[in-house]
């Protein structure tokens, strides 16, 4: 049924996702005002008298001039008075290839109305509702005994949402932007949201975050009632990256504090999105406990792979929100890391961070500067004679060149490696899935090659991770990690004491190989 309306509608291009959800907006509106008069639905209508209905009926100033003739309306409400409007506006809203929105999965709206059930909360407000709309289907929450607002931005989606919910009293429907103050004198005992990505937006001067994420918390909390929490998911950088970010953080757990993160898994989100998310729950009655979880799908539900209670206090005084290494199975060798006396530095404060430079691979040929790529990394070296090359004038490239004993890491791929580059002959740069860490004397690369790539340290990196099954570091990030701050000697002790051992498990490593590769051929031979 659904599909022969979308055909209708495209063999006369209407085919753009609100145009499409306009025209069922329209038929749906037609026939609602047919049954109030009394006209009897079943009654096959003319062509002619149901199209002056809709001009004269069916919301014609709201919804703009209708694109076709009595034909094509007499077509299209025979195709669409029986379907499921909010089922067609979310295969609506899965197909569109263009505006690519997000539909969150409906685990996530699962979660959140069972929180509201368990603290008896009624009233509930979901901002951005299209994100949602898979949730609605599947929960059916509007059934139940809430009070629910419902918040769109978009015009038509509004409408639609006003159209369907009409014989719903206890669904409240409002357009609006959560990037704008909201004009709006309810509160809420329950908000859900999931804010745009990555945007920057246009604040006043004295704001101390203008990152999209922050910005529509921030015009959210005033709507909270007193007991109730915000439930908003969260992109990686928004729960460890410093500056504006880590303010944002601190003043909005002093406000909202927080009362439960999850670690969402792996395609929650249509499009299914490379960015890591979490689930933040902020309540404005403070809490002893601050429950903090990863969590996985299970029959379409989300349910709790592992879980940790810290004290709030505790989480008061943590300086980011990466909850990925207070989650992992080693969190006691990560707690004796953080409570040692031996001092600690920032990456940021001893050494220079970049990023390589984005090469495609039209740019590969012969040329004399050299490219180190994520293959050119392999236990802990740098396999310099396999680097392809760029044809490029050298001092346009100067800022990514690599020198002797910066240490590389991986920032892409699915996983991480570190190598210390070593001397080498011309130019050498490093592409876009590198990120370059040059020291300053007080830390030598070798050590902290060891460091980073030790459990504490690989569990410190993996959490800076923004991507899910994909790697993806950001150099910002990379600099927020500390690193133990030993004396040179012991540096160098520590450097000796590796690579003497590394030396000699290759040399019996390769002794055994080549005894074996011996008895081996010897066996075969006396086979025949």
């Amino acid at each position: 049924m659904i599909e022969s309306f979308w055909n209708i509608c495209l063999l006369h291009d209407i085919s753009s996702r609100d145009q499409l959800l306009r025209e069922a907006v329209r038929v749906a509106q037609t026939k609602r005002v047919l049954e109030q008069q009394g006209v009897a639905h079943q009654i096959l209508l003319e062509p002619e008298v149901l199209f002056r209905w809709m001009k004269e009926h069916g919301g014609e100033r709201e919804l703009g001039h209708f694109p076709g003739d009595q034909s094509l309306f007499y077509k299209l409400y025979q195709a669409g008075k029986d379907i499921d409007l909010l089922e067609y506006a979310l295969q609506t809203l899965q197909q569109d290839r263009v505006t690519g929105g997000i539909i969150v999965h409906s685990g996530i709206m699962n979660r959140f109305v069972t929180m509201c059930d368990r603290h008896y909360y009624r009233s509930l407000l979901i901002t951005e509702t299209e994100k949602y709309i898979r949730g609605l289907v599947d929960t059916q929450c509007f059934k139940q005994p809430f009070r629910i607002t419902l918040l769109t931005e978009n015009y038509i989606f509004a409408k639609l949402l006003k159209t369907y919910f009409e014989p719903y009293h206890n669904v409240n429907i409002i357009q609006g932007s959560i990037y704008q103050p909201l004009p709006l004198t309810e509160k809420f005992e329950a908000i859900l949201t999931i804010p745009n990505f990555g945007m920057k937006m246009d604040e006043d001067d004295d704001v101390i975050i203008r990152d999209s994420e922050g910005v529509a918390v921030n015009h959210l909390i005033p709507l909270l009632q007193d007991g109730g929490k915000i439930s908003v998911t969260l992109p990686a950088r928004m729960m460890f990256q410093s500056g504006s970010i880590a303010t944002w953080r601190k003043q909005t757990n002093e406000i909202v504090p927080v009362c439960n993160i999850n670690v969402l898994p792996d395609g929650l989100f249509r499009p299914f999105t490379s960015i890591k998310t979490y689930q933040v729950e902020f309540g404005n009655s403070p809490g002893k406990e601050v429950l903090l979880s990863r969590l996985q799908l299970q029959n379409m539900m989300l349910v709790s792979e592992r879980e940790i209670t810290i004290h709030s206090e505790q989480f008061l005084r943590m300086e980011n929100w990466r909850i990925d290494m207070l989650l992992e199975e080693d969190l006691d060798l990560l707690q004796v890391f953080q409570q040692t006396t031996i001092p600690k530095v920032k990456l940021r404060d001893i050494a220079e961070i970049f990023r390589g430079k984005s090469i495609l691979k039209q740019n590969l040929k012969s040329g004399s500067v050299r490219v180190i790529n994520i293959s050119n990394l392999d236990d802990g070296e740098v396999i310099l004679d396999e680097l392809e090359t760029i044809d490029e004038e050298e001092r346009k490239v100067r800022r990514y060149e690599i020198l002797k004993d910066d240490l590389v890491m991986t920032c892409r791929g699915t996983v991480n490696k570190l190598a210390v580059f070593p001397e080498s002959e011309g130019i050498v740069i490093a592409s876009a899935n590198i990120i370059v860490i040059r020291f300053k004397s007080t830390i030598l690369s070798q050590y902290a090659k060891m460091f980073l790539e030790s459990p504490v340290g690989s569990s410190l990196i993996k959490g800076l991770q923004r991507g899910t099954t994909v790697m993806n570091l950001n150099p910002a990030d990379v600099a927020e990690i500390e690193i133990p701050l030993l004396t040179k000697e012991k540096q160098i002790d520590r450097i000796n004491r590796y690579n003497q051992e590394k030396q000699r498990y290759k040399t019996v490593v390769q002794e055994a190989t080549t005894r074996w590769e011996q008895v081996k051929n010897q066996l075969y031979g006396e086979l025949y």
